[in-house]
């Protein structure tokens, strides 16, 4: 069956098919069997009608109708394996009317194939290493975030004032809304979620006093009933507390970890910093020398394919948003986003992965860069890590599947990729960190293949 493809803007092909007329006529001998099974005609057994009575029974158009089905689907495979297209979505076909037995039968198919990427070339690129310094003032910052976990939060017999906390009972009036008894609220002055006006309201505001204010609710406020609305807060303050925090010496060292002494806490802090600033500075050197390869770099992506990611991008941020007990609705109520908005969001975040793993993919196929057994193996343990002890058999297994191995590979040679591309943007400078022994969560096409949507350990956990 002689066949042509076209090449399409968007990564799309049109394959433009032929079948000849010694092909039909086999085939509508056998749609005359076909349809002849399908009917009674009085005298035969079904299927055992000659030609003549099956087409005065049905019509010749049903009989056209059963060689169609039959030829179209594989006309089109034959021409598939014919040009060599690989399509990543199902055909839209342009078949025309009904064929004649005697001339060859053309039809059309339109069809999505995978995505392809032609590289710039990046030898301009040049990305200088560096680590800032850990200062004091950093230092002293994580000392006293310690000291504030260790804090105590001592009564006061004075009027509140900013960072004391306040023990309230409060109750929110306004027309259209039900009554209710008032709610305690230990409430931090000067930083907390009550609308504009509260911490004006409570300032200077001791035990025993009562106080309110007129405030609009804004219209992202988690509590739907009381967005936008013009409320007031009656407000019953029961104790004012100050907050306490503890001596820095030696014995508040000790209390907060492994450390002898405040200076060996003050070396092991600056330690930390030191290693979480090295950390985030080869985080971003990758960062950019992958954006550097992406923006050099030719992209044609079928919709089709942009869509599907989009797709998974949404169900990934729902699926954390249930975990976390947030409404999708209330969550882009609090953001002021729109869900055109987030779904524009989620397809720039598709169209941004698939820009990544083509180029880093072309790119390690330009480098000759492959995933060896012991990689991957190295690979399913780092992902089987960041599960549950109990979970890991399981994970480890799923990970091993056929497809799943495909993506434990592709994870391989991307960060193979990587490496590989970070040394050439830097003139082969030593990493800064290992950065993958760092950041144990899997990727999320790795994530998904570790617990498949129809694994029933995972729909159990």
């Amino acid at each position: 069956m002689p066949a042509t493809a076209e090449k399409l803007d968007g990564s799309r092909v049109r394959l433009a098919v032929e079948v000849p007329p010694e092909d039909l006529q086999k085939e509508y001998g056998r749609a005359i069997q076909r349809v002849g099974r399908r009917i009674k005609i009085p005298g035969f057994r079904p299927g055992k009608a000659p030609r003549r009575l099956v087409e005065n029974a049905a019509g010749v158009g049903a009989v056209m109708q059963d060689l169609l089905e039959a030829v179209v689907p594989r006309a089109y495979t034959s021409a598939l394996d014919e040009t060599g297209v690989n399509p990543i979505d199902q055909p839209e076909l342009d078949v025309p009317e009904l064929p004649s037995l005697d001339a060859p039968f053309l039809f059309s198919a339109e069809v999505a194939v995978a995505p392809t990427v032609e590289l710039g070339d990046i030898d301009d690129v040049s990305i200088e290493v560096s680590v800032d310094e850990v200062t004091e003032d950093e230092i002293e910052a994580e000392i006293e975030q310690l000291r504030t976990t260790q804090a105590s939060w001592e009564p006061v017999e004075r009027p509140a004032v900013a960072e004391d906390m306040v023990q309230t009972r409060i109750r929110i009036v306004g027309d259209g809304i039900e009554p209710e008894d008032p709610q305690a609220y230990n409430v931090l002055v000067g930083n907390n979620g009550f609308p504009v006006g509260f911490d004006g309201a409570v300032t200077g505001a001791a035990a025993g006093d009562q106080v309110s204010y007129d405030a609009q609710i804004p219209p992202n406020d988690p509590n739907e009933a009381l967005r936008g609305r013009d409320v007031t807060f009656e407000i019953q303050v029961d104790g004012v507390s100050e907050q306490q925090l503890p001596d820095l010496d030696d014995e508040f060292a000790r209390s907060v970890g492994p450390f002898e002494t405040l200076e060996g806490m003050r070396e092991r802090i600056s330690g930390a910093l030191g290693e979480r600033k090295t950390h985030e500075s080869q985080h971003e050197l990758e960062e950019q020398a992958v954006q550097a390869l992406v923006q050099r770099a030719t992209f044609e992506i079928a919709d089709v394919l942009i869509e599907r990611e989009s797709e998974g991008v949404l169900r990934e941020r729902t699926d954390m948003l249930v975990r976390r007990g947030v409404p999708v609705d209330t969550y882009l109520a609090m953001r002021e986003q729109t869900r055109d908005e987030w779904e524009e969001e989620a397809r720039s975040e598709a169209l941004n992965r698939i820009h990544r793993a083509l180029a880093l993919d072309a790119y390690a196929d330009a480098h000759e860069l492959t995933a060896e057994v012991d990689e991957m193996q190295a690979e399913v343990d780092r992902v089987a890590e960041y599960y549950p002890q109990e979970r890991r058999n399981i994970i480890r297994t799923n990970l091993m599947r056929d497809e799943a191995g495909q993506h434990v590979a592709r994870s391989v040679r991307s960060r193979k990729a990587i490496r590989a591309l970070v040394a050439a943007v830097t003139d082969g400078a030593a990493p800064l960190h290992d950065h993958d022994h760092h950041h144990p969560e899997p990727p999320p096409e790795l994530a998904a293949a570790a617990e498949p949507e129809d694994d029933p350990e995972s729909a159990q956990a």
